[in-house]
């Protein structure tokens, strides 16, 4: 299923945040107007989405509301306000959301009440394309990995230079005050095992991101943005000069395939000049050749 492009800007500027329905987690996000709602949803092996226009959502409402008569306005915001305050949040509620998966499909169902009547909603995600996958996962965590790549980098860098600014004190005959304050010699390539053995989690399902990963999920996605209209426009610089040199091309060779004179294109000589010379042109010599001699008999 492929987005709109208005609707997958907008959704695109939003960060991941989590959402516990039983024993399940996913990556979600919502966005609701006031007459249409987006939903994004994954589990890291699989993406859905759902968008829904007015028509959608008044037709879906009568079949599993029929005691309910209300404006598609008040179902969006009831639905809003009971899914909201579930996002990233470490508490599971099986009595209110549950999902049910098919082939290609992930249901997202709604159980709460509205003006004192039950109130029901189901989400009919589709699989999502890979155009969506790439442009709301794969392109921004490339980007924030490679930028905290470089972060750790430049602490890894630091940290040598304190080591030496530390040894370079020792040596001067700086002792320190207080022994707890003692460091080990960072070592880099100790320090990497260490960490990898210790904070890689063992299970794949999404725990979710802090803020400041969200924060730089939504810097990376501003980032972007900005630079897609400069590549655009030189791209669409390029190929007019392209056309024009063609064009030229083809308006200086033009003359040159009209002078026609008994059948034989003219061409001009084509001579290096005389000051360069490689080792395959080589100044022409003249060559006079012998006459022929009679020849002479001994008797005559």
């Amino acid at each position: 299923m492929e987005l709109l492009q208005d609707v997958d800007a907008h959704l695109l500027k939003l960060p991941w945040q989590t959402l516990h329905i039983g024993d399940c987690s996913f990556f979600t996000k919502v966005n609701f107007t006031d007459s249409s709602y987006c939903v994004l949803v994954s589990d890291l092996r699989g993406a859905w989405c759902e968008e829904a226009a007015a028509d959608v959502i008044q037709e879906r409402s009568k079949e599993l509301n029929k005691r309910l008569k209300a404006p598609i306005s008040s179902f969006l915001s009831h639905l809003s306000q009971r899914i909201r305050p579930l996002l990233d949040s470490k508490e599971r509620t099986p009595n209110t959301l549950s999902c049910t998966r098919t082939q290609g499909t992930l249901m997202l169902h709604v159980k709460s009440q509205l003006c004192g009547l039950p109130f029901y909603w189901d989400f009919h995600c589709k699989e999502a394309s890979v155009s969506t996958v790439c442009r709301h996962f794969l392109q921004p965590l490339i980007a924030m990995t490679k930028a905290l790549d470089s972060q750790c980098q430049e602490l890894c860098t630091l940290l040598r230079r304190k080591d030496e600014e530390i040894l370079d004190y020792q040596e001067g005959g700086a002792v320190l005050s207080r022994d707890r304050l003692k460091t080990e010699t960072f070592d880099e390539n100790s320090f990497f095992k260490s960490f990898m053995s210790k904070n890689i989690p063992e299970q794949s399902a999404p725990s979710g991101l802090s803020e400041r990963l969200q924060q730089l999920y939504s810097d990376v996605i501003v980032m972007q943005e900005q630079q897609e209209p400069e590549s655009a426009g030189a791209g669409d610089g390029a190929r007019p000069g392209s056309e024009q040199s063609l064009e030229g091309n083809s308006r200086m060779t033009d003359p040159a395939q009209q002078d026609v004179d008994d059948g034989q294109t003219q061409k001009p000589p084509q001579e290096p000049p005389d000051d360069v010379l490689t080792l395959t042109q080589r100044p022409s010599v003249v060559v006079s050749k012998a006459k022929k001699r009679k020849a002479k008999g001994l008797f005559k």
